[in-house]
């Protein structure tokens, strides 16, 4: 989140204190070269901030006036263009009533979330170029160069921005303005369009009439659909009684994961290996009917007819009499309310139709969202909901920075509760009072987000009963662990805090074409035990902890308990503990540990399977993100560079689990492999097939220097340097540890690993003995060959939980 939003947060506090005061600060303030005195001990308003709530409230009262005050800005078709293609774009803004004088006029900004490229005025011949004309042929538009005085989304504050400044004459009400952006006429090649489909991509305008003041227009936007097939993933129910008819969603998809328009083949379906049935090429979306009748663990994987597309879905077991499902959701993710892209509408159908979620909520930040906004957003929650089929939370993120609480999201039963917005309440405990104050505790809950971090010092037993430690920023299993060192009793869950439109299956932002954006990683999903899909049971169960948390969208079954007691239950005093349960994964099983007060105390061996396949060399990246101070958690590291397979004939490479799609490397040639990809608290793998394997194999790597990016902002501690490094690693014996190179960075040991793959099985019963004192907490922790990962909520034995 831009931390000049948060900050208005602030201001408007400030400013409605001021108000209540009579003491509003006059226009007149809003140019002078000082800070505003505020009423808390070593804090000031700036003249920058006073003077961005002036002209906010200025704003306002302009169109409470005359809504027409500012005119109107649309899309003149295409209504919608195709994902990684360039296109050409034309906007129309209708002039308002209020016209616009000499000197004035608009100024493009470029939506960070929006993926198209960056915008540029310069060159006619080069692509992303931007014109404008207007309708009026005494008017003249100049480009030139502008700053602003406070930044927003599209928008940056203090640095020189373009501008279309209206010369000859003024605009007159009704008059027009026509934007083309990707302008093809002098030769240049279109915009280039991002690689993510949605249903409204927008494209920010600010105008100033001729005052010297800039105000927002509402949004012109466009929509991105997508192409061919390149990819099919199937989305099943993780636990179903033996003879219960269900169905598996069967989604072919572009290289982008985007729901896929054109070129859908028709599969062949397999079961456990076995010849099902077959699946028609006639859509993108199938519901495959299936009843089993016999217990066990099934596993569907999908062929089209030409044998180039190729996928799996996720695991399904089948018990006699399941007391308890597995339902899966989202629990954090942002539309066009805020700092994203797309309509409400438009997040919750892709969660109900593309992802086949049970539950899902949409957390819009309150400091970019009114009481309409959060009514509408409502009223669309209630729209989507259908009991037994997905069930929608209403919900919002309390946006409030590090110092002041950190991220949180808030989450109702159901809709028609009352928010407690950061302007109403700009620290955590004035939070914590507020909702105590308006609602019953039971019918809340709240769970802190890891990026811009929750303090974990402070937590309200009744409803912050829950903690993101995943989503698409990065991997933070030590932010749960600091609220468990606390002593305070929190489940875990996943989730992705995707801005565009996917919830519950996003892959990670792609930025400009080969860059890589802030939310980089897939995103993560909560998984809730509960014994129906219907709200009470599901919101009942968040808020018992009956909860664990994935990285991606692999649906990795965990059913875990200590001395018979459900995850996130607290147990009665006992010297000895017992952990029993299984794993069944998406893909073979790396590691199996038993985490008691925050260190590994027992690891069970996955071992034993038949291998299946080529045996394979797994190289994995790994960096950590914790931080032992009070700060947001270190950004991502880039792992880029080259290796070469030394007494050894390297065959191929690919990646274990899904790549970032547009900025993930993985390159071969000869015998040398390239590779970029990143890491924040998580592992990425390459898996290398080479022939002639002996004990002198090795591998070499040359690692580029690089630099730490993709934290929030810091207050404490400066992004690390990372120099360039040379090293070898021995490829081990199968079966024997992975041999690491282990990276010093500060506090933090990021590690290159090198290990054998073979014989990990991919569904595995573990069991765990363990003597302790009361008041230990206890999680299991799993993580599969290709780095995703599960967590279970812990388990306390005996002590006082704090009061």
């Amino acid at each position: 989140m831009d931390n000049a939003i948060e900050r208005m947060a602030w201001v408007w506090e400030w400013a409605n204190a001021a108000a209540a005061q009579g003491g509003f600060v006059p226009p007149s303030v809003t140019g002078a070269a000082r800070s505003i005195p505020y009423p808390r001990p070593g804090f000031a308003v700036s003249a920058g901030e006073v003077a961005a709530v002036d002209d906010f409230v200025r704003h306002l009262a302009i169109l409470d006036r005359d809504p027409d005050a500012l005119g109107a800005s649309s899309v003149e078709g295409p209504a919608a263009v195709t994902a990684d293609s360039r296109a050409t774009i034309r906007v129309e803004w209708r002039v308002g009533s209020l016209g616009v004088a000499e000197g004035g006029g608009l100024v493009p900004g470029r939506h960070r979330a929006g993926g198209y490229g960056p915008l540029q005025f310069d060159d006619p011949a080069a692509n992303n170029y931007v014109s404008a004309t207007s309708s009026n042929p005494a008017v003249r538009l100049e480009l030139a160069s502008t700053t602003l005085s406070r930044g927003g989304l599209g928008f940056t504050a203090g640095q020189p921005l373009p501008m279309f400044r209206v010369r000859g004459a003024a605009l007159r009400p009704g008059d027009t303005v026509t934007l083309i952006y990707g302008d093809r006429s002098s030769g240049g090649g279109g915009l280039d369009i991002g690689v993510y489909s949605n249903d409204a991509i927008a494209l920010p305008l600010r105008v100033d009439t001729g005052d010297g003041r800039f105000y927002e227009l509402p949004h012109a936007t466009f929509g991105v659909v997508v192409g061919k097939a390149a990819g099919v993933h199937g989305f099943a129910p993780s636990i179903v009684a033996a003879g219960e008819p269900f169905a598996i969603s069967v989604r072919t998809e572009d290289r982008f994961t985007n729901r896929a328009s054109a070129e859908i083949p028709a599969y062949e379906v397999r079961l456990n290996g076995e010849l099902f049935g077959e699946l028609p090429a006639s859509r993108a979306i199938h519901q495959l009917p299936l009843r089993l009748s016999e217990p066990g663990v099934y596993r569907v994987s999908l062929h089209s007819s030409d044998g180039k597309i190729t996928g799996i879905a996720n695991p399904v077991w089948v018990r006699d009499v399941p007391a308890e499902r597995i339902y899966w959701g989202e629990m954090h993710g942002h539309c066009g309310f805020a700092e994203g892209q797309g309509t409400p509408r438009g997040y919750f159908s892709f969660a109900r139709d593309d992802a086949r979620l049970d539950f899902v909520t949409l957390t819009e930040h309150d400091s970019a969202m009114d009481d309409g906004e959060w009514m509408t957003l409502n009223q669309v929650a209630a729209e989507f909901h259908r009991e037994g089929e997905i069930i929608v939370f209403p919900g919002y993120e309390w946006t409030s920075h590090r110092q002041r609480g950190g991220h949180h999201n808030v989450f109702f039963r159901r809709p028609g509760f009352e928010r407690v917005p950061v302007q109403e309440a700009p620290n955590l405990t004035q939070l914590y009072r507020g909702l105590r104050r308006k609602h019953d505790i039971d019918d809340v809950l709240i769970i802190p987000h890891a990026h811009q971090n929750g303090d974990w010092r402070l937590n309200d037993l009744g409803m912050e009963r829950l903690i993101e430690i995943m989503s698409g920023h990065g991997t933070f299993e030590w932010f749960g662990q600091r609220y468990l060192e606390n002593g305070f009793r929190v489940g875990f869950v996943g989730a992705s805090d995707d801005h565009r439109g996917h919830p519950g299956y996003s892959p990670g932002h792609a930025g400009t074409v080969g860059q890589r954006s802030g939310i980089f990683q897939a995103g993560g999903l909560a998984a809730a035990w509960a014994p129906t899909k219907t709200t009470d049971t599901v919101f009942d169960a968040l808020k018992a902890r009956r909860v664990y948390a994935v990285t991606g969208s692999q649906r990795i079954i965990l059913d875990a308990r200590l001395n018979g007691g459900a995850m996130g239950m607290e147990l009665p005093a006992s010297e000895t503990r017992g952990v029993e349960g299984r794993a069944i994964g998406t893909g073979p099983i790396r590691a199996i540990e038993l985490i008691k007060n925050g260190e590994v105390v027992a690891s069970f061996d996955p071992g034993g399977g038949s291998g299946g396949g080529e045996e394979e060399i797994v190289v994995g990246f790994t960096s950590e993100s914790w931080v032992g101070i009070r700060d947001n958690p270190r950004g991502r590291r880039t792992w880029r560079g080259n290796l070469e397979v030394e007494n050894g004939a390297l065959v191929s490479a690919r990646f274990l689990g899904t790549p970032h799609p547009g900025t993930d490397v993985l390159e071969v040639e000869g015998g040398r492999v390239s590779f970029d990809v990143a890491t924040r608290g998580s592992r990425r793998a390459i898996a290398l097939t080479v022939d002639d394997v002996s004990a002198s194999t090795r591998l070499t790597f040359e690692l580029d220097a690089v630099r730490e990016v993709g934290t929030a902002p810091t207050q404490v501690r400066t992004p690390h340097q990372f120099p360039a490094a040379d090293f070898a690693l021995a490829v081990p014996v199968a079966g024997e540890p992975a041999n690491e190179k282990v990276f010093e960075t500060g506090r933090h040991r990021d590690r290159v690993s090198v290990e054998r793959n073979a014989g990990l099985r991919d569904d595995v019963e573990f069991h765990f003995s363990h003597r302790g004192e009361p008041g230990d907490w206890y999680y299991v922790r799993v993580e599969q060959l290709d780095g995703h990962l599960a967590w279970s909520s812990p388990w306390w034995v005996g002590g006082e939980p704090p009061r």
